[in-house]
């Protein structure tokens, strides 16, 4: 069994406020550069990336600034070890793997397999159908191609089988 590392809570939690503050920073300015904010009666693809880039400052801004002193945080927070380990690396590969092939296979098929490979690795009942996951996925994927693609209208990669899709 690997031994498990600890590092002290506080200054782990700035430096995290401290990264993501800067992730937010380049997300807003990007979206801000790259997307359209359309008009009033028809918005466009830069609002929500813009918003959801403001709401990670204000919680890195609120994460850096606060103030615990009753001990009500732990001192120390432990990195994952074992099947955990196991489990948070495989998720991770599943996110390389969503983002590298969504430009090949699509937006949609991309996000389907990706919704079923976390489905399964963070599902607490290992016995869980795999139908069941492959369905909730689906339909997940299918919600989110037709709000955001369709509806609102958000550019996305078709991928290899756009023909084949609506």
């Amino acid at each position: 069994m690997t031994p498990e590392r600890s590092f002290p809570l506080a200054p782990a939690r700035r430096i995290t406020a401290l990264i993501a503050l800067l992730l937010a920073g380049l997300y807003v300015s990007n979206a801000w550069q790259t997307l359209s904010f359309g008009r009033w009666h028809k918005p466009g693809a830069a609002i929500f990336p813009v918003a959801l880039g403001l709401l990670l400052a204000l919680s890195a801004l609120t994460i850096l600034f606060e103030r615990r002193g009753d001990g009500s945080l732990p001192a120390t927070f432990s990195l994952p070890a074992g099947a955990d380990l196991h489990r948070l690396l495989l998720l991770l590969g599943a996110f390389a793997f969503y983002f590298l092939a969504m430009p090949v296979i699509g937006n949609m098929v991309a996000s389907a397999l990706f919704l079923f490979a976390s489905m399964r690795l963070l599902s607490d009942d290992p016995a869980r159908s795999l139908v069941r996951i492959a369905i909730y996925a689906t339909v997940i994927a299918v919600g989110f191609e037709l709000f955001f693609v369709r509806l609102l209208q958000v550019q996305m990669p078709g991928g290899l089988f756009r023909q084949w899709l609506f």
